[in-house]
C-alpha cells in the first residue's frame, strides 16, 4: 500500500523544480519597509536574495533530507522550494538592506533613502 501511495504522489507531483510562492506581509515605518515571508524548512545557507535593478528575488531551497521520499510510508504534504519576486522603488537605500531568518520566517529590512524619510520643518521667526 505504501508503495502505491508513493507512486501516486510522484505522478500527482511530476515536477522536479516546483516552487511555492511564500506568503508575505509588507510593513512600512518612517525609516524602512519590512517584508516578512514564511519559508519553513529553509536554512540561511540555502537562501539566495538578490536585488538587480528594481527586482528583489528571494529563492529558498529545502534540505534534501526534508524532501527525501525514501522512508515515506504515507504522505499528503509536499515540500517544495520557494521563490518570490518583489518590485522595489528607487527610494530604497540598497547598501543597507539586511535579512534575517528565524523559525522559518525570513525578514527583510529595506531602509528608505534619506530623501524619502519624513523631515520636520523648522519654523523660523523674524527678528
Amino acid at each position: 500500500m505504501a508503495n502505491e501511495v508513493k507512486k501516486l504522489r510522484k505522478d500527482a507531483y511530476n515536477c522536479e523544480e516546483c516552487v511555492i510562492v511564500p506568503t508575505a506581509d509588507i510593513y512600512e515605518t518612517a525609516e524602512e519597509y519590512v517584508i516578512r515571508a514564511d519559508m519553513p524548512g529553509t536554512r540561511k545557507e540555502n537562501l539566495d536574495i538578490t536585488l538587480e535593478k528594481n527586482q528583489l528575488d528571494i529563492y529558498g531551497r529545502l534540505d534534501e533530507e526534508l524532501t527525501s521520499e525514501e522512508s515515506l510510508k504515507y504522505g499528503e504534504y509536499r515540500l517544495h522550494n520557494y521563490h518570490r519576486t518583489f518590485v522595489v522603488g528607487d527610494g530604497i537605500d540598497r547598501e543597507k538592506i539586511n535579512a534575517t531568518l528565524e523559525n522559518g520566517v525570513l525578514t527583510l529590512a529595506l531602509p528608505k533613502s534619506e530623501k524619502l524619510k519624513p523631515r520636520k520643518i523648522e519654523i523660523k521667526t523674524e527678528a
